[in-house]
């Protein structure tokens, strides 16, 4: 298949499948005789498997990690796990953290009330 055809099968843009190629996630495509890069269900599945494991919310060198675990006979299970708990910690604390965000926010809002002040509590709180 064509790069826009694996592209829309993965609903993601060219420029992705293009990316992670260079980068070395992506196995190289296969040239037709024209020169164009000639993609297999192989090249499909491990799209799927990266772009899935993006979606967890893991970083490219722990993509490069599962997808070498990932390509091993035998996977160690343990690996895969130790990588698991350590994403659960992270995706914890950025939970954390957008709480105090949003705490901040609301408190920051309830200073503005409707909106109707000539001077701006918020922006001078900010400036301060």
């Amino acid at each position: 298949m064509k790069i826009g055809e694996l592209a829309s099968a993965c609903d993601c843009p060219v420029e992705t499948i293009r990316y992670y190629e260079k980068v070395g996630l992506l196995p190289p495509a296969g040239r037709q005789a024209n020169g164009y890069r000639s993609y297999e269900n192989t090249h499909r599945k491990w799209l799927q498997f990266i772009l899935r494991s993006k979606n967890l919310g893991f970083s490219q060198n722990e993509v490069r990690r599962l997808t070498d675990l990932a390509h091993q006979k035998r996977p160690a299970c343990a690996d895969v796990h130790e990588l698991l708990e350590e994403q659960v910690h992270d995706v914890r604390k950025r939970i954390e953290e957008l709480q105090q965000l949003q705490r901040a926010l609301v408190r920051l809002k309830a200073q503005c009330r409707d909106g109707s002040l000539h001077d701006c509590p918020v922006i001078d709180e900010l400036m301060s």
